[in-house]
């Protein structure tokens, strides 16, 4: 593995989510993709880096979230996250919104299944959703004048 693998996120994720307790698939899976035969004290170890990295991401993420929610002074919002990541990677919904709870101090639920004041959702095409948010804030940036960080502000009169 010195070189870099494109699809170690999947090695992540399939080593995360191997639901034997033997690890039977993540051996397999080492075996098969990589040529390696783990030990049982090594393939501990992977499951355990998977999660720990997974965990790491996902509280990564929400940070970012948790500090523009708190400077935007929002109280109640839905962010759309989108990649492969957030929709693949196993529990990573989940460990981004306890993380979430966590960092903004949020009192326990009573109901397991009630909203979060601030959630983290799939967004479906966020690229191009992205894109025409930019474009749409930096036109209004324009018109009201602001011309800071326009290429050529000669194009917007």
């Amino acid at each position: 593995m010195s070189a870099p693998d494109q699809r170690l996120w999947q090695l992540l994720t399939d080593s995360s989510s191997d639901p034997f307790e033997n690890l039977s698939e993540t051996a397999e899976l080492f075996q098969n993709r990589l040529g390696i035969h783990p030990s049982s004290s090594e393939l501990e170890l992977i499951r355990r880096t998977a999660e720990l990295i997974g965990t790491r991401a996902a509280r990564l993420s929400a940070c970012g979230v948790a500090a523009i929610s708190r400077k935007k002074g929002y109280d109640t919002c839905h962010v759309g996250a989108d990649g492969s990541v957030f929709n693949k990677y196993p529990h990573f919904k989940a460990r981004g919104a306890l993380a979430l709870r966590e960092i903004l101090d949020w009192p326990e639920k009573g109901d397991p299944s009630a909203e979060d004041p601030i959630e983290i959702l799939a967004a479906e095409d966020g690229s191009g959703v992205g894109a025409a948010l930019i474009a749409a804030l930096t036109l209004e940036r324009v018109q009201a004048g602001n011309m800071h960080g326009i290429l050529h502000p000669e194009n917007f009169k």
